[in-house]
This record gives C-alpha cells, sequence and structure tokens, in this order.
C-alpha cells in the first residue's frame, strides 16, 4: 500500500505546547511509536509518506532517512497515490486536503482525548491502543468506529542483549516522563532503591526531573532526555528497568527484566500481570503494590530469565503484529 502518514510536529496538541526545546518537542512516546510503525510498514513492503506542518521541527527525518520507502515532507503531493491515511496528531486541515473517498484511521495517543467533529466523520476507524482507550473512545463515537489494537515496538530495532556479568552494583534505570503525576509514584521508587548497592540512572524530563537532581543528583546518574533512536544504545548496558508505556516495552523486547512504575506501582512485569496491565498501557494506573518493595522486586527480576522477557514481548508488543492488522482493517473497510 502507499500510506500518507498525518502528524503535527510544531503545533503537537498531544502535549499542550509542554516540553519543547531547541524548536522540538520532547514527544518521547509519540515519536518512538512512529519510528517502529514505519520501519514495520516498509518492512512489510508498504511505502510511507509522513506529511507534517513543519519539517525542521520533527525530530525523526535523519533517523527515517535509512528507510528507501519512507519519507518526510510537508508537501501532500498529488493526493491520489495515497491508499490509506494514517491521521496522527494533526490539524483538521491538514486531513481535509484529501479526497474523502481515501479511507483513513485516527490513531488514538490519549485515550480519553475526542476528536473534532471533522475528523469523527472523516475517519473509518479510530485505532485504540488499550481496553481502557477503547471504553473511552467508544462513550461518543458511531460503534463501527473504535477498534482495539494493542501498539507494538519494533523488534528488529530492540533486538535481544545477551545477559552480562552484573556485578558489584547492579544497574537500574528509572525511565519516565515525571509529570501529571507521575512524579510522586517515580520518586517513592527511587527513594526506596538501594543507591549503594546499585548503579542508578534516572531518564525523564518535567518538574520531577528537576526535584529527582535536587534530591538525588549525587547518588544517581540522571539524563533529562534520550532521543528514541538512541534507546537501544542506553538499555544494551542495564541490568533492571524500571519503566511506563513504551519505556518499558523497549525494555521488554531487549528481554530486560521491567518493573512496571507510573501512574502506580506494579513492581515486575510477567506473564501473569502484562494482561492486566495493558488494560492501562503499562502505565501501573489502578495498582496499589506498596513502592518500598521495590528492592525485592529487583532482586527478583536479576534472577528473571531474559528469554522469557523477550518472549512476553514477542507475544504482546510486536510493531509487526500492529501492522497486520491494520491491513486487516483496511481490506475489511475497502470491501
Amino acid at each position: 500500500m502507499h500510506i500518507t502518514y498525518l502528524i503535527a510536529a510544531d503545533g503537537n496538541p498531544l502535549y499542550d505546547g509542554k516540553h519543547r526545546e531547541g524548536g522540538r518537542y520532547h514527544t518521547y512516546g509519540q515519536h518512538t511509536f512512529v519510528l517502529d510503525l514505519v520501519r514495520a510498514l516498509c518492512r512489510g513492503g508498504h511505502e510511507v509518506r509522513l506529511v507534517v506542518d513543519d519539517v525542521d521541527c520533527f525530530p525523526l527525518t535523519s533517523a527515517l532517512r535509512e528507510l528507501s520507502s519512507a519519507s518526510v515532507t510537508q508537501d501532500t503531493g498529488s493526493r491520489t497515490d495515497t491508499d490509506l491515511l494514517l491521521v496522527d496528531e494533526a490539524a483538521d486541515e491538514m486531513l481535509a486536503r484529501f479526497p474523502e473517498e481515501i479511507p483513513a484511521f485516527r490513531i488514538v495517543h490519549h485515550a480519553g482525548r475526542r476528536s473534532s467533529p471533522g475528523v469523527v466523520g472523516r475517519c473509518a476507524r479510530f485505532l485504540c491502543m488499550t481496553e481502557n482507550s477503547l471504553s473511552l473512545q467508544g462513550a461518543y463515537l458511531p460503534p463501527d468506529r473504535p477498534v482495539l489494537i494493542h501498539q507494538g515496538v519494533d523488534l528488529y530495532r530492540f533486538p535481544p542483549v545477551p545477559a552480562r556479568p552484573v556485578g558489584d552494583r547492579p544497574r537500574v534505570l528509572v525511565h519516565g516522563r515525571m509529570d501529571s503525576g507521575r512524579e510522586a509514584v517515580l520518586g517513592q521508587v527511587m527513594e526506596h532503591l538501594d543507591r549503594k548497592a546499585l548503579l542508578v540512572y534516572a531518564l525523564g524530563d518535567g518538574p520531577g526531573f528537576w526535584a529527582a537532581s535536587d534530591r538525588f543528583g549525587a547518588e544517581m546518574i540522571l539524563i533529562n532526555h534520550v532521543p528514541c533512536h538512541s534507546m537501544p544504545n542506553l538499555l544494551s548496558d542495564m541490568d533492571v528497568v524500571i519503566s511506563l508505556g513504551r519505556g518499558a516495552m523497549e525494555a521488554m523486547a531487549t528481554g530486560i527484566p521491567t518493573l512496571c512504575a507510573g501512574y502506580g506501582y506494579a513492581g515486575l512485569i510477567t506473564e501473569d500481570t502484562i494482561g492486566v496491565l495493558m488494560r492501562h498501557n503499562l502505565t501501573g494506573a489502578h495498582c496499589r503494590r506498596d513502592p518500598a518493595r521495590v528492592m525485592e522486586d529487583v532482586h527478583d527480576a536479576l534472577d528473571t530469565d531474559r528469554h522469557e522477557v523477550r518472549a512476553l514481548a514477542e507475544r504482546w508488543l510486536s510493531a509487526d503484529a500492529f501492522v497486520e492488522r491494520v491491513c486487516e482493517l483496511y481490506a475489511d473497510v475497502v470491501g
């Protein structure tokens, strides 16, 4: 298929103007989703044209240059060489430039945010990536529009990382945006990590980062931001990851045992817990495990078989499976 992907790079509404630096938004979760999806689409034989509102503000242009079947542009082109429109966070005007006979699918990143009437009327399917999103979107959309399609990571971009000798101080990465309530739980987790027994890295921007810097700056390695195309390099040195959302997914893809912490603390992600945690995008929402038990969970994680973690990612978190489902939905729509 010829796929046109619409996304705002300048006036990105997903973050309401927050997390902007150097002319770009630090929209890690959204951008790593786009990068992995485009790579999976190209690997599946599709051609992808990303239409953005400001190429200079789009952080993935260089990362996508290696893909011969992908391009980034501000120009909508002839508009008739598109089989399917994928509509990310984009202005209604971008979508209106394309003929209505071209099927359009809306990608829902924010579970509770309602799309404009124009987008609702134009898009044949709304791709909800969690059960929670499906429920919230279904409350206002026509019944045939919202569909559940779990997001995934590019398992080729995040290959398994062989286990290495742990050493005297296992390396633990705490990874997550530290705002909107997440900073409270992540702060409790960091407080209960034994910073003398562990080499702790804390990665994430937002106001909670500076609180962590003031509290733990002499006891941890603090990193404000890592671009999404650099994350495989950072993960390769870690023994355990404590994260949420796509940060947790990427760590599991590499086979690194992962603890779920964000809107709540859930402890080690296992075969028994991943299904429930996926309902809220591995964010720990509605989980009530005591963060004071994090060291107990770190020790359990260090004893976990990495092959089992990778197998969970292959079963639950594959971008290729996401692409297959998109193709099935397209075939249903066009008849």
